[in-house]
């Protein structure tokens, strides 16, 4: 890795002990690419993250001019934005809670608050709520009661997706907001159900919302199996790497385990939890990783397909935005069937994608 990733890997905790301080000062001293830290922060969706971390002064570091008022304007439009999203959150927790309909709220501004200990540290895109499957039509009702709606298009991969409905938006005198209706927390093509969820849920507090959301264990498995859809970003390492040590002694991982291997996850499990060890220092038991029983032949395979080499190769020229995507991916899952499933769908949305690009280049006027 460059230095300005090692840093990044240092600077995106919300603790650090004593040697790794020790190894972020001798970095910093011996000289980075500031600029390039900044695109690696920005692109991994730990920009405030790792802000926070380097506005605290460090005696001898000298920080390119105007750097600590450049990192301060992360950290502030994150804790905006995110204090009107926890406002519309609770809005639309309270209006379901009036129609009968029981809801629980995952990731986002409630991983911010209940791991990060700050709205600033952690940027949420959107709402993300679960309804059971039979209060749906009740839910749709209250989000509609509430002016949110569906755009005339779906957005990127949405097609894809098959368990919740296509994104809801609304426009508020704060801004956009986007909310996800969920009645699952992942598609049961690739891994199977849950639904014990719902009983194991408990309540937390977030900025004076009282929110119900998933139990420590179902929010570990819920990020391990939704990093296996998302990009390869930094940030999704950071969520597992500030469960474990904000909550890992309450972390019940026998639990954990019997539930990835009910579910299909142990790969995935695998995955986030060997790169938090490995990246970002996160306290994982000594034997919880092996635990996960993930043969040395699929490690060799999931190293350079969503390991370090693949979370820090460059992106395409002339973007800091997009990774190179592999099929090879599709092995964070378990079994033959899930693997398939999950080629299939890769293979499906890199059709749709070149579908949609060849229409927008038709699309284009011809030059005079």
């Amino acid at each position: 890795m460059r230095a300005e990733q090692r840093v990044l890997c240092l600077a995106a905790r919300t603790r650090l002990d004593g040697d790794d301080e020790r190894r972020l000062v001798d970095l910093l001293r011996s000289g980075i690419d500031w600029e390039r830290l900044w695109n690696e922060a920005a692109r991994h969706e730990v920009l405030p993250l790792v802000a926070a971390t380097l506005r605290t002064p460090r005696d001898g570091i000298a920080m390119p001019e105007g750097w600590a008022a450049r990192v301060q304007r992360p950290l502030y439009a994150t804790l905006l934005r995110n204090t009107a999203l926890v406002e519309d959150l609770d809005e639309v927790s309270s209006a379901l809670r009036a129609a009968g309909v029981d809801s629980l709220a995952v990731k986002g501004v409630v991983l911010a608050e209940t791991l990060y200990g700050d709205l600033a540290l952690r940027p949420a895109a959107d709402v993300d709520v679960l309804v059971r499957p039979a209060d749906l039509p009740a839910a749709r009702s209250v989000l509609l009661s509430l002016a949110f709606e569906h755009t005339t298009e779906p957005l990127g991969d949405e097609w894809a997706h098959s368990h919740h409905d296509e994104p809801y938006f609304r426009r508020t005198a704060r801004g956009g907001v986007c909310l996800e209706l969920h009645w699952a927390l992942w598609p049961f093509a690739r891994f199977r159900a849950d639904t014990g969820v719902w009983e194991r849920a408990r309540s937390v507090e977030v900025r004076g919302a009282m929110l119900r959301t998933l139990s420590r264990e179902d929010t570990l498995l819920h990020l391990a199996i939704h990093r296996t859809r998302a990009p390869l970003r930094l940030r999704s390492v950071c969520d597992v790497a500030e469960l474990v040590r904000r909550e890992g002694s309450e972390l019940d991982w026998d639990v954990v385990h019997e539930r990835a291997a009910a579910v299909g996850a142990r790969t995935a499990l695998y995955s986030v939890l060997s790169l938090s060890q490995r990246l970002l220092a996160a306290p994982v038991p000594p034997d919880v990783v092996a635990r996960a029983s993930v043969g040395p032949l699929r490690r060799r395979v999931l190293e350079p397909a969503c390991g370090a080499p693949a979370l820090f190769a460059p992106p395409p020229p002339g973007t800091i935005a997009r990774q190179i995507r592999t099929g090879l991916r599709a092995f964070e899952h378990d079994g033959l069937r899930a693997i398939t499933v999950a080629l299939r769908d890769r293979a499906a949305q890199k059709r749709a994608r070149l579908v949609n690009a060849q229409a927008g280049a038709r699309a284009l006027p011809e030059s005079p």
